[in-house]
């Protein structure tokens, strides 16, 4: 019984989220996906380097902390200076924005977005006024 009244519990949430989605509302649909987030689980058996079966949790976990740092350590290094020497060469060749440009581009931003790695939100931006966009400009 519980488990046929979770099914239908679940049914009917996803009902709303769609209908949500259908109304185009973004931000009603994040929220209710939110509310499906589950616990991580971790993995009760895995395989060692030599394909052995491994059960106990910490054996598991050194084996993906090892698994990891050896895919993430192949990885060779950028050579930053050549890249920063390519940049600074093809600079002449990109013309500068316009302040019109700008303004028409920080008008267009979508609000209720998540931020960028500045970490400013598109409100911010957008109704910071004629002063911040000036700013950014310079």
């Amino acid at each position: 019984m519980c488990t046929q009244k979770k099914k239908k519990w679940l049914s009917n949430k996803i009902t709303q989220i769609e209908e949500i989605h259908r109304r185009n509302e973004t931000k009603k649909i994040f929220e209710g996906i939110r509310n499906f987030k589950q616990q991580i689980t971790l993995p009760i058996i895995c395989k060692d380097a030599e394909d052995n079966v491994i059960s106990q949790t910490d054996l598991i976990l050194a084996r993906w902390k090892d698994y990891f740092c050896k895919i993430l350590n192949t990885l060779k290094a950028i050579d930053i200076q050549n890249t920063v020497k390519v940049c600074t060469n093809n600079r002449s060749q990109i013309p500068l924005p316009s302040y019109n440009e700008i303004r028409s581009i920080i008008n267009k931003l979508r609000l209720n977005k998540a931020t960028d790695s500045d970490n400013m939100p598109p409100e911010l931006l957008k109704h910071g006024g004629r002063t911040l966009k000036q700013k950014l400009y310079k």
